[in-house]
């Protein structure tokens, strides 16, 4: 049976920028055997891009229902149809207005799908996910990396929209968990992988992990020297939620992992720890080698900024999970609303730099490339 999917779309403000480019969707693969031999084949609908238009053709042995196939959870064709306008919206980077998506089998039988329209903002350059995004198509052959990718364009679409903290965290979560599930660094160490706070110190102590957070840190840095003050505020009120001990203190900030060297956050946690325990000398009883950390203090090290407020989103994320706290954002924005939003678009910024960067190599041993 043959049949196809278009999807008509309007995208403005894009000058002489079109995107004519032919993909193939995998979405089954077949496993036989021939002569003896067991073969593999992939299958894959032709997906084509045109002016202001997509075309997906399709083919199937049996006959497919027009009305259904596109409706359920796991549905090949709604995939290929949300993967092909993620396409768009990064290619574009702009609003698209979908005016049309029909499906229909080259005779009378034509069914519209409904929709939403979710691509309402325009995409900032730094939210845009590039030369990985091919593999988003690929979702035999790159099963694992298809399918983070195709998670994390749902919360770019989401967050981009709302600029809620909520899917900024999930891209997040995604993203630190697919690192620390198979990157060859973690692949074999044994430990409970459903822990998000150690999947998020294993990943920013990676070696060089730096070179593929460089706008995640950039925007880390402008934040944290010029909201001193309210992350100060902040860093007390976690505590005191947690009613956080002093034997307890460098656990939570991940001292012990990170040593942090950066001047403005040993500054930030001298503070905490006169203000908030009470020390005025032997720091180093509340936090291993502090002195002489804050002696050599730094203007370097700046993966300390991206580190502490990393920890910290982990603990909102837990507190909104767990409905201790409500969304500050609702109704009437309070006093934290602005800090929550810049930590939302920094947690967010990490995944995309993360996808961006994905390389073969260093996940050679999990076989998912």
């Amino acid at each position: 049976m043959k049949f196809n999917i278009v999807i008509e779309y309007n995208v403005e403000n894009v000058n002489d920028k079109e995107l004519n480019k032919d993909i193939e969707f995998e979405y089954h693969n077949r496993i036989y055997k021939e002569d003896g031999e067991k073969k593999a084949k992939i299958y894959s609908d032709a997906v084509k891009f045109r002016k202001n238009k997509i075309e997906i053709e399709c083919k199937r042995t049996t006959a497919i229902d027009l009305n259904n196939c596109w409706k359920t959870k796991r549905s090949n064709f709604k995939r290929c149809i949300v993967s092909s306008l993620f396409y768009v919206y990064n290619f574009y980077r702009q609003p698209i207005e979908i005016k049309s998506i029909i499906i229909s089998d080259g005779s009378k039988n034509k069914i519209a799908i409904p929709f939403v329209q979710e691509f309402v903002t325009p995409l900032p350059d730094s939210f845009v996910i590039d030369e990985n995004i091919k593999y988003l198509f690929k979702m035999i052959s790159h099963k694992e990396v298809s399918d983070v990718i195709y998670r994390v364009l749902h919360s770019q679409v989401l967050f981009n929209k709302n600029k809620d903290f909520y899917n900024a965290y999930r891209s997040f979560n995604t993203m630190y968990t697919f690192y620390y599930t198979f990157h060859n660094k973690f692949i074999n160490k044994i430990s409970n992988k459903k822990v998000d706070k150690d999947a998020i110190i294993c990943l920013l102590q990676l070696k060089n992990i730096e070179l593929s957070l460089t706008n995640s840190i950039s925007f880390s840095e402008s934040f944290f020297v010029n909201n001193t003050d309210e992350l100060f505020k902040l860093v007390l009120v976690w505590l005191i939620s947690e009613n956080v001990e002093k034997n307890s203190f460098q656990g939570i900030i991940g001292n012990q992992c990170f040593k942090y060297e950066n001047k403005h956050v040993l500054e930030l946690l001298k503070k905490v720890l006169e203000s908030y325990y009470q020390v005025t000398d032997n720091y180093n009883s509340v936090l291993d080698d502090f002195e002489k950390r804050y002696k050599k203090k730094k203007e370097s090290c700046k993966i300390n900024f991206l580190q502490l407020i990393a920890l910290y989103a982990q603990h909102r994320r837990n507190k909104l999970l767990h409905g201790e706290h409500v969304d500050p954002t609702f109704l009437i924005p309070d006093v934290n609303a602005d800090i929550l939003a810049y930590i939302s678009d920094i947690v967010f910024q990490v995944s995309i730099d993360l996808v961006n960067n994905i390389e073969k190599n260093d996940f050679s041993e999990a076989k998912i490339f």
